[in-house]
């Protein structure tokens, strides 16, 4: 919750964190693939693993960054870390409930864990923002520092599920091949980068965002809060299957962000909070149900380097936008990048898909 107040303390400016995002999808780029691969090919269990151990390394290195460079390096463990993790631990859950004849189920179960890591990390807001009064913003890091190293620890006992050795796998060329001649996939693709290449953005900037519209730092811990009940609600949402009707609501909302009065845009950020909860578990639903098996890891590994490379792309037009007129002018931009993905959604839309 105090990320951005807590890397601005250290003297990281707006570039230099866009710099590190950078840096950290580039990272993810080059290791989501072959982790993927790797997965497939040795289990679940080694990269959950490894990707924890990685993210707590970062965490270890921020407490003590002071300069780019350090910030750069925890970026980079955090990208393989996150890329270690990436396909590995939602094809783990799905593996899992396949094993007692669930997999059905995934859907209402990755929602269930959604909104329970939502919940849990609202109540840490709640704590995080009332410590700030009496200690230093390195005391949240130094207590996620703790929690992490309790992550690792338990994945050390993580049971993984039996792989079906039967199967035939699928290599890298035809999964990408699959790209091409399975629209299905581009159109599932679409909805995903409509978030995924602007959401990351909201999330990295709000704190700054409202702090210009005037909002007190002390309030940031009930405002994110909000934020995180808003994404429970809509990840508890799925019986509205309505992606067009979300995507419109979750531009309207960046749209109204480059104009809104401080109480409004909070009202909007929740908004959007609420969109992305609906959003996450459905489309990793759809991408665990339309993935080969013994290339399920792979092929999630495979839509989040695209996911990553729309993320440099929105993050150069998001420096442009910044730099030569304000931080509040962004998000005009960024919804146009998701009415972009939009428009590209519904061209492929087919009796089929």
């Amino acid at each position: 919750m105090i990320e951005r107040f807590y890397w601005e303390a250290r003297g990281m400016r707006i570039v230099d964190v866009v710099i590190a995002e950078i840096v950290f999808a580039w990272v993810m780029l080059m290791c989501e693939v072959p982790f993927g691969l790797l997965s497939d090919r040795w289990g679940r269990k080694p990269f959950i693993l490894a990707g924890f151990v990685c993210e707590w390394l970062s965490f270890t290195i921020l407490l003590e960054a002071n300069a780019l460079a350090a910030f750069l390096l925890a970026m980079v463990l955090a990208g393989i870390g996150g890329a270690a993790l990436s396909g590995a631990l939602e094809a783990h859950v799905y593996e899992t409930l396949r094993t007692y004849g669930l997999e059905g189920r995934f859907e209402p179960v990755w929602r269930m864990l959604s909104i329970g890591s939502l919940l849990m990390a609202g109540l840490a807001a709640l704590i995080g923002s009332y410590a700030v009064r009496f200690v230093d913003l390195i005391w949240h890091y130094q207590m996620s520092w703790w929690v992490l190293l309790g992550t690792v620890l338990l994945s050390c006992f993580l049971k993984e599920a039996p792989r079906r050795a039967a199967d035939k796998s699928h290599s890298f060329l035809t999964l990408l091949k699959g790209f091409s001649i399975r629209r299905v996939y581009v159109r599932i693709l679409c909805l995903v980068l409509l978030y995924a290449a602007t959401m990351d953005f909201v999330d990295e900037f709000w704190q700054l965002y409202l702090r210009d519209q005037s909002i007190p730092m002390i309030y940031m811990g009930l405002v994110f809060v909000l934020f995180q009940i808003m994404q429970a609600i809509g990840a508890s949402l799925s019986l509205f299957r309505s992606p067009v009707g979300w995507a419109m609501l979750y531009i309207v909302c960046l749209t109204g962000l480059s104009m809104a009065s401080p109480l409004v845009s909070i009202g909007l950020l929740g908004l959007l909070y609420l969109c992305y909860g609906w959003a996450e578990p459905y489309v990793t639903t759809i991408i665990q149900e339309v993935a080969p098996e013994n290339g399920r890891a792979t092929f999630t590994s495979l839509i989040s380097v695209i996911e990553r490379v729309s993320v440099l792309g929105t993050g150069m037009l998001f420096v442009l936008i910044e730099r030569v007129f304000s931080l509040q002018l962004t998000y005009a931009a960024l919804g146009f990048v998701a009415l972009m993905f939009l428009l590209m959604y519904g061209i492929t839309r087919t009796r089929r898909n």
